[in-house]
């Protein structure tokens, strides 16, 4: 299994989103986001290509507008901190500035998981490709008046209409990093490449290797990636890695969380069990905000750590995860495609909802041993080497100079299961769908059960991106 690498929110930026989510301006810059997402998870436009690329071209639209307000704000704190001194008004001024161009960051953030969620649903949930195709570092400013980006809409419309795909706008995404264009149908999906202002376009057609020329790095990648989405295999370490379709049903706890978040609306603080080694916690800052005189921590002091033990902590919060090359949550998908209604959905991305999941590891290993697995810890010197070597290749893993999977940090695990000569490291990949995602420890253990037994008829280890049966009805 190829694992992603999982990120944790920093208190630093945890506390600026707790201060914007209950501020009047973020909740009336939502408005138009809500409809939006609205719009996307319709079943009257999620399969419509039109009605789709007119989505995307409004929220484009709404989107460079963003970008012009973040771009003098920041010219604006950037002019206050090259002061050798600040005045109050200063200082005001400035954490002013900085509130405001946190508040636009997220809103562009909101943006683009809006469109992943119509590429999620349009590339019918296949992990193998998209995870494939957010093997890139994110897009800049959105400029609709930029000739470049107005080409790739004049050619995401000829597809359209000439051809009847339905084509995503690469760049108004966090998850399509490979080509401009990503063309879908129910069988198939195609990437384009668009230069000189739609003068050129590179693709699987166009791009054929020639005696004595090279193809770039960049349409190495594209068709790379094109292939990945024919074959459903990519290539790591020169070895293909396919996709195999695991005979499995996942089961969800989905309808625990939901209850949770109802309860929040009362309580303001909910939590509950949903697996009996994990807790989740929601804080409903919506309902806070109607609230008068709360004392947040007092209503925090009332909820009970699952452990006073070694205890791993995610939340949706950990989705505003962004560092300087744009590297983000990339291990679960957007919070536009949970099964959540639209306000939940909403909430879950704009922060006014913290949905917090808390694992107690010594019981997660308790209950896996209790069904017949060993486990064995990862030792400190292992942690060590997968943290240097992320470090080592954070900065190129992710760039067009090499091939998608040209440079994979090694995962050693929260611990691996065991069983006789079948070993398998816990990784994001997997605990992340506890964790983030609420599926059943029942369903991992099937899924356990049947990885042994296809080990066990191999009789070697084997590298593979796993599809589980009803995986994409599990999803809006």
């Amino acid at each position: 299994m190829i694992s992603p690498v999982m990120y944790m929110l920093d208190k630093e930026i945890a506390l600026k989103v707790a201060d914007i989510v209950s501020r009047k301006y973020y909740e009336e810059m939502l408005a138009f986001y809500k409809e939006a997402l609205v719009l996307s998870r319709s079943h009257a436009v999620r399969r419509d290509a039109k009605k789709l690329l007119g989505l995307q071209l409004d929220l484009a639209k709404a989107e460079t507008n963003l970008w012009k307000v973040l771009r003098e704000g920041r010219a604006k704190a950037k002019e206050l901190h090259s002061k050798a001194s600040l005045t109050p008004q200063d200082q005001t001024d400035l954490e002013g500035t900085e509130r405001h161009i946190f508040i636009h960051e997220q809103l562009i953030r909101i943006s683009r998981t809006i469109c992943d969620g119509i590429a999620w649903r349009c590339l019918k949930y296949n992990r193998t490709f998209i995870n494939s195709a957010a093997r890139g570092f994110a897009a800049g400013d959105i400029d609709i008046t930029n000739r470049d980006l107005q080409s790739e809409f004049e050619w995401a419309y000829r597809i359209m209409e000439r051809r009847g795909g339905i084509v995503i706008i690469n760049d108004l995404t966090h998850f399509l990093r490979v080509g401009d264009l990503t063309e879908i149908y129910d069988d198939s999906v195609f990437i384009h490449e668009i230069k000189k202002y739609g003068k050129e376009v590179k693709n699987m057609f166009t791009q054929k290797p020639e005696e004595g020329k090279e193809l770039s790095q960049q349409v190495k990648r594209l068709l790379e990636l094109q292939r990945i989405g024919l074959l459903n295999e990519a290539i790591i370490d020169g070895q293909p890695v396919k996709t195999k379709h695991i005979n499995v049903r996942l089961t969800s706890n989905i309808g625990k969380v939901k209850h949770l978040i109802r309860r929040s609306e009362q309580d303001l603080i909910a939590s509950g069990d949903i697996e009996s080694f994990i807790t989740v916690e929601v804080t409903n800052f919506e309902a806070i905000g109607r609230e008068r005189h709360v004392d947040l921590e007092q209503l925090k002091s009332l909820t009970t750590p699952k452990s006073q033990g070694f205890t791993l902590v995610h939340s949706n919060w950990d989705s505003y995860f962004s560092d300087e090359r744009g590297n983000f949550l990339r291990g679960m998908p957007p919070y536009s495609v949970f099964p959540f209604d639209n306000r939940d959905c909403m909430k879950l991305m704009s922060g006014q909802l913290l949905l917090k999941t808390i694992t107690d590891i010594n019981g997660f290993k308790s209950a896996l041993r209790r069904r017949g697995w060993e486990i064995e810890d990862a030792t400190e010197a292992d942690v060590d080497k997968e943290l240097i070597g992320f470090e080592k290749a954070k900065g190129s893993m992710f760039t067009k100079k090499v091939p998608l999977y040209g440079k994979t940090p090694d995962e050693v695990g929260l611990f691996t299961v065991v069983r006789g000569p079948f070993h398998l490291p816990m990784s994001t990949m997997i605990y992340g769908r506890l964790t983030m995602e609420y599926m059943t420890f029942e369903s991992l253990l099937r899924i356990l059960e049947e990885m042994y037994r296809i080990a066990s008829i191999r009789q070697a280890a084997e590298a593979y991106f796993p599809r589980f049966v009803n995986e994409a009805l599990l999803w809006n």
